[in-house]
């Protein structure tokens, strides 16, 4: 078939590296490049840097979608078929061009998680399951006529990171099975179950904070969930201390145990740290002090002398 691809983040890049493979991709849609680090100079997105490196095109980055002359360009490529991942939302004049329709791969078990941070909003809630859907755009977010489903097991002490790259392959492995279908004719799909619907919103820097009034599992659920991006982080000692990693435990190894307010240190040892929390507490087991690089716990207390009863905001 012929495929025109749409996307931006990385997450896209084992989809395209299959079209490319199986089918003919008439062009490459992405975000224009954008200024990045210290020196602001433009970097590409993942896409456009794989499609550019791998010889994959032509490469367009218009800076709107509903733009004259990028509907006229992308209807002359004739294509088969628009795929979709990890890109913005299409206007009607675009979704609507190619005559076997425009495909999405999202990142949850859909009408579950719609919205653009699927993966990580399942694992904050703590789920034990996720998945990729392939399904036909509309004009809603993520609304559209399910084509096909795949369902995954989300490990206990998964991260963003990890389940993104597992789902990444899978998404491609879906794709390719649908477009077999697509081939052969014309399936309609499965309209998405309204009771079943749930959001997934962008992720904010502020959600990073640690709530030590939170139970220890939600923190911990929140740790995985956003990595890399916003962090988890409490204050100590007046500067900015990441908690880079931890787990949840019911009694915290201690004499004094926990009476004390939450956010309270309630044991030190030379290769962790207990915080107490609503309901238990939380071992600390690595972080990442304001300025400097990631360590363990045990680095960290011998580092900076922490001691029991002091207390994180």
């Amino acid at each position: 078939m012929r495929i025109l691809f749409m996307g931006s983040a990385d997450f896209g890049i084992e989809t395209l590296q299959a079209l490319h493979r199986d089918h003919t991709v008439v062009g490459v849609v992405s975000t224009p490049a954008r200024p990045c680090g210290r020196g602001l100079k433009l970097n590409d997105s993942p896409i456009a840097a794989f499609a550019h490196r791998e010889g994959i095109g032509p490469v367009y980055t218009p800076e709107k979608l509903d733009e004259a002359t990028f509907v006229d360009t992308v209807t002359e490529l004739h294509a088969d078929c628009f795929v979709v991942v990890a890109f913005r939302l299409l206007p009607v004049s675009v979704f609507t061009i190619p005559l076997k329709g425009t495909l999405n791969i999202h990142a949850s078990l859909l009408p579950s998680y719609r919205g653009p941070a699927p993966i990580q909003r399942a694992i904050e809630a703590g789920e034990t399951r996720s998945g990729v859907t392939v399904f036909r755009i509309d004009e809603g977010i993520d609304t559209g006529a399910i084509l096909q489903q795949a369902e995954v097991t989300i490990a206990p002490e998964e991260t963003t990171p990890q389940l993104y790259a597992r789902l990444s392959v899978l998404g491609a492995q879906v794709l390719g099975d649908v477009l077999r279908s697509l081939e052969k004719g014309d399936p309609q799909g499965s309209i998405q179950a309204q009771e079943r619907v749930s959001m997934a919103p962008k992720l904010r820097k502020s959600e990073g904070i640690m709530d030590w009034n939170l139970h220890p599992q939600i923190l911990f659920n929140k740790i995985r969930a956003f990595k890399p991006f916003p962090g988890t982080f409490t204050m100590f000692r007046g500067e900015r201390l990441g908690i880079e990693w931890a787990s949840p435990c019911a009694t915290p190894s201690s004499s004094t145990a926990c009476d004390a307010p939450c956010g309270t240190i309630c044991a030190v040892s030379d290769k962790f740290f207990d915080v107490q929390a609503g309901g238990g507490a939380l071992r600390v087991l690595a972080v990442k002090p304001q300025g400097r690089k990631s360590m363990s716990a045990g680095d960290f207390v011998r580092g900076t002398r922490i001691r029991e009863g002091e207390r994180f905001q």
